[in-house]
This record gives C-alpha cells, structure tokens and sequence, in this order.
C-alpha cells in the first residue's frame, strides 16, 4: 500500500480537451462576465501519463470575449480560480485541493475553524486515512476548451485525480488502487464522500456540503464536461435519459437561453451504492477527450 505523501508541493497539471457542459432555462442575461472580473486510505494512486491528445493548441471557431459565468460558481470559492485565456479559446482553473467547507479530515486542533467531529468517532477513528486536510500543498491546474465536442469514443478514468469540484478540492472516480471503494473504506470517509491520501483530500461519493439530492453545480471533470448533482434543472427530477456515464444533453441553470438544446453534461449517480445512503461522483468514462495527469 502506498504511504500518503504529506507536505509535499505536486504541481498537478491536468489539460482538459473535452466539452464545457452543463443541465434549464433562464431570463438572466448575465450569464456571461468580463473576464477581467474574474480573477484514500493510501491506496489511492495518481496517473502520470497522459491519456489523451491536447487539441487547446488549435485555434477555436468560436471564441469567447468574456468569461462564462459558470465559471464564477469557482470563483466563488477562495481555493479556486478561473480565467479565460488571451485568445478566448479557453479558461485554465487552478485551486489548491482544500475545500472550502466542514470536514473530519481538518486537523482537529481546528485552526482552520472549519473541523467537525465526526458521525461515528468510534468508526471513523478505526477507518480514517492518515494525515490531515492541512498536511497536503498542492496546485491542480487544468485547461478547458471553451467550445468543447464529445469525443469518438468514451475513455477509461485513471486513478488520482479525474476533476475539480467548486470547493477547490479534486473528484476521484469509484476506485482505490486496490480495486472498488469498499464499505470500509467509506466508513473513513467525511460526510462529504472523501478522506485523504496519497497526496491530497478528495471525493469519490456525493460531496453533501456541495449538493445532496439536487441539481448543483458540483465540478468540472477533466474531460471538459460539467457534473451536477443527481437531479436534472429542467425536470427537479432524475432524468431518465443517461448514457453510461451519467451525462445526456439538456438545459441548466447556466445554459444560455439563445440554446434550446441546451448542452451536454453529467450528473452524479443516482444509484444507491453498496446497499446504502452512498452515491458516487463519477463511475462511467469519460465522453470528451482527457489528457490525464501530468
């Protein structure tokens, strides 16, 4: 079993060459921003090669001018941030992998005042992962098309980190090094579906200060395409017309309104996981083109 590396300062560098995405009308017509306003257990192991081409470098049809406001949604955490490139081609959003809300995994000195003792003490003392939220310096960086396309062809998650959600913490897929996220290991999770290692705090289930049981903004996933919570915005019901990977067309919160279609996106699963109260972010493939990370 791989050891959590703590202290560590991993620059994370995950060019995402898939599809800016997302889930239902709307009369604001704000939905874009001047970009000059926007400023595991230790099982877990990170990929570090790519797994896909990067094809940022080419020129965009259809650049933006200003930045999408969806991406405000991170901005709004003080761990991440999202800006739009010189050429409006593409917004690069970095954070730093510490959320932004409660968690067990603060050290419980709770210098940070944002540590909560745990559901079951008892249990998670038994089952959490070594090292605390504050041991880990990281920098996930990761480029974005802002006029994305579904790939050929679906591709397999690694290991490590697949996304970053808004609170600036990175989205895991449903496995450990060792195989499937067991019920022991989530016994050591926060009530946010994460623990540690090896080198960062991250998700793999529902992240319940970000959504529970609804249509939020929860991330973007390295494949360029945006998660949501397990409801559809346009129904505030689960949609029925996922493909394997939990992600259909349809219209969001942030969609503009001059598209009907809306765009394509994911969801976080709504299938209950191990029998229990569980749902995990993201257990299908990628549909756009990730590069994996560096």
């Amino acid at each position: 079993m791989q050891k959590p590396i703590f202290l560590a300062r991993p620059l994370i560098t995950m060019a995402l060459v898939g599809a800016l995405a997302a889930c239902g009308g709307t009369d604001d017509d704000s939905l874009f921003v001047d970009a000059d306003s926007s400023t595991d257990s230790g099982a877990d192991s990170g990929n570090t090669g790519n797994t896909g081409t990067d094809s940022t470098a080419d020129a965009c049809d259809n650049p933006a001018t200003t930045l999408p406001a969806i991406f405000l949604e991170f901005n709004a955490s003080p761990n991440v941030t999202a800006v739009l490139s010189s050429d409006g081609c593409t917004v690069t959003v970095e954070a730093n992998g510490k959320p932004n809300h409660t968690s067990s995994y603060w050290d419980s000195g709770n210098e940070s005042g944002l540590y909560v003792e745990p559901e079951d003490a008892d249990l998670f003392d038994q089952q959490r992962s070594p090292g605390d939220i504050e041991d880990y310096i990281n920098l996930f960086q990761l480029t974005v098309p802002v006029n994305p396309e579904l790939a050929d062809s679906s591709s397999a998650t690694p290991l490590g980190a697949i996304g970053i959600a808004t609170s600036g913490a990175p989205i895991f897929n449903d496995s450990e090094g060792n195989g499937d996220v067991s019920l022991g290991v989530i016994q050591g999770f926060d009530r946010n579906g994460a623990h540690t290692g090896p080198q960062t705090y991250h998700y793999h289930l529902e992240p319940k200060a970000i959504t529970y049981d609804d249509d939020s903004l929860v991330g973007i996933m390295s494949d360029g395409f945006f998660i949501y919570g397990r409801r559809c915005y346009s129904s505030a019901d689960y949609p029925t017309d996922l493909d394997a990977s939990n992600g259909h067309e349809g219209i969001t919160q942030f969609t503009d309104p001059a598209n009907e279609d809306g765009e394509y996106h994911y969801h976080v699963s709504a299938e209950q996981y191990l029998n229990g109260d569980y749902y995990l972010i993201f257990p299908g493939d990628f549909q756009g083109t990730p590069n994996g990370v560096n």
